[in-house]
């Protein structure tokens, strides 16, 4: 019997310079703080920040995601969304996608970048675990979370590590995690916990293997660039 191939996933590049990616996500995060009405400050760090991802973006790493730590309210979300930005400009002349799943999956992964916030993914994985006619809608946004593209998790570590569901353990964050890890998915993440800290609000297999998928950005204590008007 002829073993069925595994599907290679491509890694998400970008096929520009890293100072042209450089300058569109400057522009992104510019204009992501400017539609909040504040003012964009980037100091040297934030923008050096925005520089290793661009080069990460145009490289040849064998990492597959991104992992944004540090204090609350230093950028980390508005470079998420600006590379949401530039991931929709770039695809923008593009047809249509298909919405048939079942086809989209023999590539590995339903084209697109999602942007869901740890909270709600349990509340999505919680539907999925315990399917009833009502949540149909979650289940079926679960099962895209699972397999997008590129998919962003914000705050990660704020939503309960483990959460129960008519008796049974939700482990929402790990579980996903894993699935993308195996799968080599894109899995780009925001947390205000220190790398060394994720070990000890999941486990150290959930650490080891971000270590391992994600090229680490680390805000450290900087202080909010964005100030209001």
């Amino acid at each position: 019997m002829q073993r069925k191939k595994r599907t290679t996933v491509p890694r998400f590049r970008l096929p520009y310079t890293s100072e042209q990616v450089y300058t569109m996500l400057y522009a992104a995060c510019r204009a992501e703080v400017s539609s909040r009405y504040r003012q964009f400050r980037a100091d040297e760090a934030y923008s050096q920040h925005i520089a290793d991802i661009a080069d990460w973006l145009t490289g040849s790493s064998s990492s597959f995601g991104i992992f944004l730590c540090g204090n609350r309210g230093n950028g980390k979300t508005t470079i998420v969304r600006a590379l949401q930005s530039v991931y929709h400009y770039i695809h923008s002349d593009e047809p249509a996608l298909s919405h048939d799943t079942t086809d989209e999956l023999q590539k590995g992964y339903v084209p697109g970048f999602s942007i869901i916030t740890a909270k709600d993914l349990v509340r999505l994985a919680k539907a999925y675990n315990s399917p009833t006619y009502d949540n149909r809608a979650d289940r079926t946004a679960y099962l895209h979370t699972l397999n997008v593209e590129i998919l962003a998790i914000d705050d990660l570590g704020v939503e309960p590590s483990e959460s129960m569901s008519y008796g049974d353990y939700v482990t929402a964050a790990k579980d996903i995690l894993s699935y993308r890890y195996d799968r080599q998915l894109t899995t780009i993440a925001t947390s205000n916990l220190a790398p060394s800290e994720i070990k000890d609000y999941y486990d150290e297999r959930v650490a080891d293997r971000l270590r391992e998928m994600m090229l680490i950005v680390d805000f450290g204590n900087t202080p909010s660039f964005r100030t209001t008007n």
